[in-house]
């Protein structure tokens, strides 16, 4: 049902979702999930929570062999996460979790799963700018790296699930990651 869920906001949005619509994207007898959903908002949570399960499992799975302490390592595993968003079923998870990022403004209990993801996606991304430094640098830079490289890849990940067509490769996206975070502490440092 929450696979059915994700197909219908991926495609049409929040407004195209109801229990009777999952009941038969899902192939499952009418009134079977507000069953188990008995709520609109306890839809959108369920369907979350499995964005959420799918993201860690996509995130592991990428990372099982993965040294983390290598930059190198860890912008091909983002640059590959990236790209892969132009692929079902990543394309339409991403555009769910997209649609439901944007509803989770006004609901709390939807918000916290997806913060916690953001924690971790954000650890992630900070050991990816510390990985890259030479020496010791300003904890104020490395975090204001990892603030502009987040939106960076948010970016990218939101002109993905809309379709662009940009052709990119691992190797642009990992450059231009690397370009991100030297850029933003030559502008720090004034080296521009």
């Amino acid at each position: 049902m929450c696979d059915a869920a994700i197909a219908l906001l991926a495609q049409d949005g929040p407004r195209g979702l109801s229990h009777l619509k999952v009941d038969r994207r899902a192939g499952v007898p009418d009134g079977t999930t507000s069953f188990y959903y008995r709520t609109r908002a306890a839809l959108l949570r369920g369907v979350a929570d499995q964005l959420i399960r799918y993201d860690a499992e996509a995130f592991t799975e990428a990372f099982k062999d993965a040294p983390t302490s290598s930059g190198e390592v860890i912008a091909d595993v983002l640059a590959r996460q990236i790209l892969s968003i132009r692929e079902e079923p990543q394309f339409s998870r991403t555009r769910a979790r997209l649609e439901l990022t944007m509803l989770a403004t006004g609901d709390p209990d939807l918000a916290a799963g997806f913060e916690e993801m953001d924690v971790s996606f954000r650890a992630l991304v900070g050991q990816f700018v510390l990985a890259l430094q030479s020496g010791d640098v300003d904890p104020a830079i490395l975090d204001e790296q990892a603030t502009v490289l987040l939106a960076y890849l948010g970016g990218l990940i939101f002109a993905f699930a809309n379709g662009s067509p940009q052709v990119m490769t691992r190797q642009d996206i990992a450059r231009q990651m690397r370009a991100v975070i030297v850029g933003v502490a030559a502008e720090r440092l004034g080296t521009h």
